[in-house]
């Protein structure tokens, strides 16, 4: 497969001449297997905020490849061009012939990052670093640009799929390839700590192993001052509504045991996804559905507000690889309730709110009782800050820049 890539990238470079000259500032490429789209603007938005960081030092590009299941055109190109930041994305329709689906789609998914690198190199010049994130196919085509054109590349993983209760990291070549990537990458960062220990424990392992966490937008999510409800205690939950991971049902039957001694308390389930309407359901067969509303998904200053509304938030993940809605919760001076998974722990400080054990309603419950209680203690300026000086996008930015710089 790799030989295959390698024979068309060289067809491609003897087709192809570089129309601009070196600038001043390093050029990185983007790689990443998610990324925000025209079909879905939120997947892998973090991955984008990391380019919107980094680049204050450094020119981004950005190659991103979609499969679309209706679309008119076998491909199609989007290209987005902002100050220091080049977006090209490029969509391929997705295959679905039985047997034959997987090949097909191999094989667009190749040849549309050749189609962005066509356009990158002829443009813009070839990039001094690609930047992946999300691994392994993005990986490849990284370890290819090394082989063609000995371009080094760095690699930043979000993915949670390394940890053992998710056994999403499975099968004998995908495994030693994407060991491969990893042995041949310039450098290695995880978002997390527990990300990190969770990929050297199924055998990943660098040299040079950094973390960089992700980027919160501390001026939008800021400490606004709101009335005090007297009549409700408010708290929320955001999520992209998958049970498996976020556990819902957990928040609710922990709710309502809360409820039994908290009457006045009122939750806000954000977001939406799969298991949406299973989880408004479940209000009704528990009989909270009085207590408990779904606003769909906010955004922008919808959502600033709306959890400035709350006096506290609420997180019971079986597991997370960040957890940015906590992150996002302090930086607006709210403590939250969560669950004392993989890399919570390290967002939450045991000052700005109170770790559960994962699965344990009880004592969530518990937990909620007592946030309820006793929610004006925590500082909201020691929280912001706490945010501001870690996650900030001018911070992770220069964080990124340094890892760039790495040996």
């Amino acid at each position: 497969m790799i030989g295959i890539i390698l024979y068309i990238f060289t067809f491609v470079e003897s087709s192809v001449h570089c129309s601009v000259c070196k600038t001043r500032l390093m050029k990185v490429l983007f790689f990443s297997a998610w990324y925000p789209h025209k079909a879905d603007p939120m997947l892998g938005l973090f991955v984008r905020n990391h380019a919107l960081a980094v680049k204050d030092f450094v020119e981004v590009f950005v190659i991103a490849v979609v499969a679309v299941d209706k679309q008119t055109n076998r491909y199609e190109t989007e290209i987005k061009t902002t100050p220091n930041l080049v977006e090209i994305l490029l969509y391929y329709r997705n295959c679905k012939i039985p047997i034959l689906a997987k090949l097909i789609n191999g094989f667009r998914f190749v040849l549309s990052y050749i189609a962005g690198w066509k356009v990158l190199k002829s443009t813009y010049g070839k990039p001094d670093l690609v930047h992946v994130n999300v691994l392994t196919k993005a990986g490849i085509m990284a370890l290819c640009l090394k082989w063609l054109y000995h371009i080094p590349y760095v690699i930043t993983e979000h993915w949670s799929r390394y940890y053992p209760f998710n056994q999403g990291f499975r099968g004998f070549f995908h495994k030693w390839i994407t060991h491969l990537v990893i042995k041949q990458a310039k450098a290695m960062s995880t978002v997390s700590l527990s990300l990190r220990d969770a990929m050297q424990n199924s055998g990943l392992s660098h040299h040079h192993w950094q973390i960089i966490p992700n980027v919160i937008d501390t001026e939008r999510f800021n400490i606004t001052p709101t009335p005090e409800t007297l009549s409700k205690i408010r708290c929320y939950h955001i999520s992209c509504f998958e049970e498996r991971s976020k556990n819902m049902s957990g928040i609710l039957r922990a709710f309502k045991i809360a409820l039994q001694q908290l009457p006045t308390l009122e939750l806000l389930m954000i977001g939406q996804g799969q298991d949406w309407e299973a989880t408004k359901k479940l209000t009704v067969d528990l009989e909270i559905s009085q207590s408990v509303q779904f606003p769909g998904v906010l955004q922008g200053k919808a959502l600033v507000d709306t959890m400035n509304d709350c006096q506290f938030s609420i997180l019971f993940s079986n597991y997370e690889t960040f957890a940015i809605v906590i992150a996002e919760s302090l930086s607006c001076g709210i403590p939250v309730v969560a669950s004392r998974v993989a890399a919570i722990p390290e967002i939450l400080p045991n000052e700005f709110g109170i770790l559960v054990e994962a699965r344990n309603e009880q004592a969530l419950a518990e937990a909620i009782i007592s946030m309820a209680t006793d929610y004006k203690k925590y500082d909201k300026e020691s929280m912001h800050q706490f945010i501001s000086s870690t996650y900030d996008h001018r911070s992770v930015g220069f964080q990124l820049y340094k890892f760039y710089l790495s040996e």
